[in-house]
């Protein structure tokens, strides 16, 4: 192991109290900093003590804690938000930011509109009694090149009419300069494990709306991995933001602190590769993710002919071919590893269809076990963190793009659809329950934009040409026998009327209560390919029995109408 960076840095708030302490500056204060709001509240206290007047507000998402912290929101009837629009951002940029300030406001109604203000919110309020107050928000950003040259509105910390450079942005410009400067001894992948360790003090701030929370370590965790692997897709002459290229496994491993914050970079070997164990569950109503032991155990429960690869880490990926009469279809999950859901739906499904001598399926339930277990060691400390870090493989690629040999995980999939001949991928999937964010470069998940927000399950169709009527066929019904579960409707709704009004130009349509997309395209291997999109990121209890639940059905759903069309003459051959 050889170490890249260890850097630690003052605490911008402490730093801030001592000056002014030091300097009384006879006016009341304003500042912005990376901060959770006790630590903020403790800090104009601590002021106050002195005889120093000081308002410290939050650089990350400055609207929404402006309502939290200085609104009686209770008594208000009507609000109304203009959001600034920037040239160097999205231009819903700061009306995402808000998100999900249209599902705080409780009874009150809420509209928003694009102003014309520089980085600043303009905010008018109605009281229940009739009372108008007017209000601006500043949101403090500054413009400057990211990692690989883009210009970006980068959220910052602000104090005396300027920029303030906080622990948070230190640090992480900290790593990047550091993986920049940084001369690899290998080629790809150019290392084995690259781990970033933050310690940050700021706690998270759970919000009374299904599963959202703000949380500054979670988003240094989002901003440091996408960040850093953008960097190296750069050097390597990959497409910056996804996942082609193989630089090797990203770990950020943000932890709180009540001390100071720090950074430490490591290059580190993968070493041994034991899998993380505990007590078997009923995956009927599972309530957590499972240990990958019992995926193994579960599987070897159906019949069939094993399929076997070896992952990058030297982990057994293991599936069943399921032989039967008839079209046979492929179940996966998995992919991406840290969503969770999809291998308890896949094998409650598998189990369900194995006991019918009729089906013909594969499953993979786990293609990227090395992400899976990674997963499953991050969730110790952080257990509703997103961790996109599990994400992709250990070669640090998404299964979904076609390699050079070797090509580890990715032999499972393709031995599934050798024997198989499948036609049908069930690919299931999941996606953050919560708000994904990367407040230092740009704020949205670069080419994850559609995914900023959460919108309920959520079903995409991929077919090649050729296939679309099979495609749209299965999308219909199986939305349509989806939306019989009305809790999963309403669950839905809720989240869509909200994401209606943050990101009203969100490109979906909505179905029976289900959003759904479709797309023609030779991406996939299989001429039609069902992906689900469960919020199972980060849940846990009944949120993730609904989540595994919806998928099961979802399979299921979809086999049966899939059967039913192969049995036309006009089905295609090929």
């Amino acid at each position: 192991m050889s170490t890249i960076l260890d850097l630690d840095v003052p605490r911008t708030l402490d730093v801030l109290v001592s000056e002014l302490i030091a300097n009384p500056p006879g006016i009341p204060v304003e500042a912005w900093v990376f901060d959770d709001a006790p630590s903020r509240q403790a800090a104009e206290e601590k002021l106050a003590a002195v005889g120093i007047t000081a308002r410290i507000r939050s650089s990350y998402k400055p609207l929404v804690y402006f309502f939290l912290e200085e609104l009686h929101i209770a008594s208000l009837a009507k609000v109304e938000i203009g959001y600034p629009v920037h040239s160097a951002a999205d231009p819903q940029r700061f009306l995402i930011e808000a998100y999900p300030l249209a599902a705080l406001v409780g009874d009150a109604k809420i509209a928003f509109h694009a102003n014309t203000l520089d980085l600043t919110y303009d905010v008018t309020l109605t009281t229940k009694v009739g009372e108008m107050k007017a209000y601006t928000v500043f949101a403090p950003n500054v413009v400057e090149d990211d990692h690989v040259g883009r210009p970006v509105l980068r959220c910052c910390g602000w104090h005396s009419g300027e920029r303030l450079k906080t622990d948070f942005e230190t640090m992480f410009l900290a790593a990047i300069d550091a993986v920049r400067q940084q001369t690899w001894a290998r080629k790809q992948p150019y290392f084995d494990r690259l781990r970033i360790t933050v310690d940050l003090p700021a706690r998270d701030l759970d919000l009374d709306f299904c599963s959202e929370s703000i949380s500054l370590r979670e988003a240094m965790h989002e901003d440091l991995f996408f960040s850093l692997r953008e960097c190296l897709d750069a050097e390597m002459g990959a497409m910056a933001g996804r996942g082609g290229a193989r630089p090797g496994q990203v770990v950020p491993d943000i932890s709180g602190t009540d001390g100071n914050p720090r950074i430490v970079m490591t290059d580190e070997d993968f070493g041994e590769h034991e899998e993380t164990t505990g007590e078997d569950i009923d995956i009927a109503t599972a309530t957590r993710p499972l240990k990958i032991g019992q995926i193994r155990r579960e599987l070897a429960k159906i019949e069939g002919e094993q399929i076997k690869a070896i992952s990058r880490e030297g982990r057994e990926v293991l599936g069943r071919y399921h032989k039967g009469p008839g079209p046979a279809v492929l179940i996966s999950s998995g992919q991406h590893a840290n969503e969770t859901s999809g291998p308890v739906g896949a094998l409650r499904a598998a189990q369900m269809l194995a006991a019918d001598p009729n089906q013909h399926f594969a499953i993979v339930p786990v293609e990227n076990v090395d992400g899976y277990e990674l997963h499953q060691r991050l969730i110790v400390e952080n257990p509703f963190h997103m961790h996109h870090a599990a994400r992709y493989t250990a070669f640090g690629d998404d299964l979904s793009f076609t390699v050079p040999p070797p090509i580890y995980e990715r032999e499972a999939r393709g031995k599934a659809l050798e024997l198989s001949s499948a036609k049908l991928h069930l690919n299931l999937h999941g996606y953050p329950s919560h708000e994904w964010t990367r407040p230092m470069s740009g704020y949205l998940p670069r080419g994850f934009e559609l995914w900023t927000i959460p919108k309920g399950f959520f079903l995409i169709v991929c077919t090649h040409p050729g296939w679309e009527a099979i495609g749209e066929t299965i999308l219909e019904e199986v939305a349509k026998r989806l939306a019989e579960d009305k809790s999963l409707v309403e669950f839905n709704a809720r989240q869509i009327d909200c994401v209606r009004l943050h990101m009203p130009n969100a490109p979906f349509e909505v179905r029976y209560g289900i959003p759904v997309l479709k797309q023609v395209s030779s991406l996939y291997q299989a001429p039609v390919t069902i992906i689900t999109e469960a919020t199972d990121e980060t849940v846990y209890e009944q949120a993730f029995v609904d989540c595994h639940e919806a998928q099961t059905r979802t399979v299921l759903y979809a086999v049966e109408v899939y059967r039913r069309l192969a049995a036309n003459s006009d089905f295609p051959s090929v």
